[in-house]
């Protein structure tokens, strides 16, 4: 029964990835006003590149994809952004570049949760025979 759902689960992972990232965005927003409050940024640990798989199949032309990302929990860290020039009450969060990242990271994880709807709706296709 896991194989039958194998394209939805290895797409899981970038779904929770923006999923996180969206709260700890929120977070940085929520304290705008706190006084010393470093802004957070979510960032992946590996390389795209290191966490592309392909399971059971062969490479026929370098131009085919690589396969789907499978990164898991624990692929991704919170991180301080300290760079930033503090504010008189030495607060770091920039109200531009959060809105800027939530309504970035909204794009993403509404482009991943149509490609699960659509991996979905051809399983419910196929249970049904083709019949709708």
């Amino acid at each position: 029964m896991t194989a039958i759902f194998g394209a939805v689960d290895s797409i899981k992972p970038a779904l929770d990835f923006h999923m996180a990232r969206q709260n700890l965005i929120a977070s940085n927003i929520a304290n705008v006003d706190t006084p010393g409050y470093v802004p957070s940024e979510l960032v992946r640990v590996k390389q795209f590149d290191e966490t592309l798989k392909l399971q059971g199949l062969n490479r026929t032309d370098s131009m085919h994809l690589n396969g789907m990302a499978t990164s898991g929990d624990g692929n991704f860290t919170v991180e301080s952004e300290d760079y930033q020039v503090a504010g008189n009450d030495m607060n770091k969060v920039s109200m531009e570049r959060e809105m800027s990242r939530l309504a970035a990271n909204t794009l993403k994880y509404e482009a991943v949760g149509k490609v699960i709807s659509q991996q979905i709706g051809i399983l419910k296709y196929a249970a049904s025979d083709g019949r709708g």
